[in-house]
């Protein structure tokens, strides 16, 4: 194998790309290591060959270059390069023996996924696999988010279990050839960067996101960011909303994502009394068709910022954010970290300058509290006739009440414009503070802006 010290004239060397260099500073700061990591497991009930899952780990390990990514500090920066190979040790761990194989499977997993990856010049890679009994096997995967995003983790499972299926049944996975390496799109980007296309997106940025940038003003915005502790509100759409939905997208002619951004967006300007907005729509950043298949961390998050009255009625919310989407969409290709550089806006750690909040529509969740350093963050995914919500928020900054009250305000607010899309936002205040008192379970905090709440129970100081 080759050196990966062997620095000094090695163009095999890549600058980092976009985010792996906040996830590169993090890990280096040694605060919050494991917040990084994506863990994903996998039960299988059956008899398990573990050679064959030795050779499928193998064969992807050889497929995808960004599982034998390296990275080190140099004197021009963080550098990451492709090991030529990697050989990732992939255990058996027999639980057979003990007393309760399912609770000792439960501990381990919650174990492994919060266990760091300290040291990123090894590829940041784990893959044990966990038996219960003879015919009940649990995959357990965790990767680092430098070198993966969550489009990749949904690659990386399903190759695999296609490729242990071939190679236990004697055969050979049937899986395309990708059409690029990890290293090529590096430089490609880095080319692209000088073009006078990229330029143009980076006006079209510092436009969009020209001062003064609004904050969220919902919660403690200055409570200290030394650790985040994020809870969950679960929740639903039910059936009859969620069809008086589905007849409003047709007839505004958009997606289920944007209506339901705007939502999103009238809802936050309710409680916190603000007609700009800013929401993180996360993008996969896959923008070209070569990367369908690729795995790596591509994702970009797009600023989606807009801007409201009382006057309008709904129906303008929803053009005004289907136009400034667009928008964001068509100039997707420019690097969040790299505008972040070139934008007005004040720095303070453990805190993102542009939004606090963030925006996700898709056929999945993801796992129950995910780790997020914004202060909230609302998914949704299509439920059978229903739809299905997650709430994260961080509740180092948050109260249960604050949460429930974007969430009583976020169902106050579908269900009336389902009935009425033309509705005024001015209108919408009384029915939703009538909505906000009647869901909440836990008395309102009386907390002002920037004020500290008090200390609870199992969670630090404040």
């Amino acid at each position: 194998m080759e050196d990966p010290d062997d620095f000094e004239g090695d163009g095999a060397w890549l600058e980092l790309w976009n985010g792996q260099r906040g996830l590169w500073l993090q890990n280096q700061l040694g605060d919050g290591r494991a917040e990084s990591n994506l863990p994903y497991w996998q039960h299988l009930y059956e008899a398990v060959d573990i050679v064959a899952v030795r050779r499928a780990a193998a064969f992807l390990m050889d497929r995808h270059q960004a599982l034998r990514l390296s990275f080190r500090d140099t004197p021009e920066g963080p550098r990451q390069r492709v090991l030529p190979e990697f050989d990732l040790d992939v255990p058996l761990v027999d639980l057979t023996g003990e007393a309760d194989p399912t609770a000792e499977l439960n501990r381990r997993v919650r174990a492994e996924s919060a266990t760091p990856f300290d040291e990123l010049a090894t590829p940041p890679v784990r893959l044990k696999v966990f038996k219960l009994a003879a015919d009940h096997h649990c995959l357990h995967l965790n990767v680092h988010h430098i070198i993966a995003d969550g489009t990749s983790m949904g690659i990386l499972i399903r190759e695999l279990l296609l490729c242990y299926r071939a190679f236990a049944a004697d055969g050979e996975p049937d899986l395309p050839p990708l059409p690029t390496t990890y290293d090529a799109f590096v430089r490609a980007r880095r080319e692209w960067l000088a073009s006078d296309r990229s330029k143009a997106m980076e006006v079209y940025w510092l436009d969009q996101l020209a001062a003064p940038l609004p904050r969220l003003r919902i919660g403690d915005y200055d409570a200290p960011a030394d650790e985040v502790v994020n809870e969950t509100l679960e929740f639903g759409v039910e059936a009859d909303t969620a069809a008086g939905l589905a007849a409003l997208v047709k007839r505004l002619r958009v997606t289920p994502h944007i209506l339901l951004l705007s939502v999103y967006a009238v809802a936050l300007r309710d409680i916190g009394a603000d007609d700009d907005i800013v929401v993180c729509v996360p993008f996969s950043g896959r923008d070209a068709k070569e990367l369908d298949g690729m795995f790596g961390n591509f994702v970009n998050p797009l600023p989606v910022r807009v801007r409201m009255s009382g006057a309008d009625p709904f129906e303008e919310v929803v053009r005004r954010t289907k136009a400034v989407s667009i928008g964001a969409y068509a100039h997707s290709r420019y690097p969040f970290t790299l505008m972040l550089e070139k934008l007005d806006v004040e720095s303070r750690p453990g805190r993102n300058p542009v939004f606090s909040t963030s925006f996700q529509f898709t056929d999945f969740l993801p796992p129950a509290r995910q780790t997020s350093q914004l202060d909230l963050c609302l998914f949704g995914r299509p439920d059978g006739d229903r739809l299905s919500l997650r709430l994260n928020y961080n509740s180092r900054r948050l109260a249960k009440s604050e949460a429930e009250d974007v969430r009583s305000a976020f169902l106050a607010v579908l269900r009336t414009v389902v009935e009425d899309a033309s509705v005024s936002l001015a209108a919408l205040a009384e029915p939703l503070a009538r909505a906000r008192r009647a869901a909440r379970t836990v008395p309102a905090g009386r907390r002002r802006l920037g004020a500290l709440r008090a200390s609870r129970p199992g969670a630090p100081n404040a």
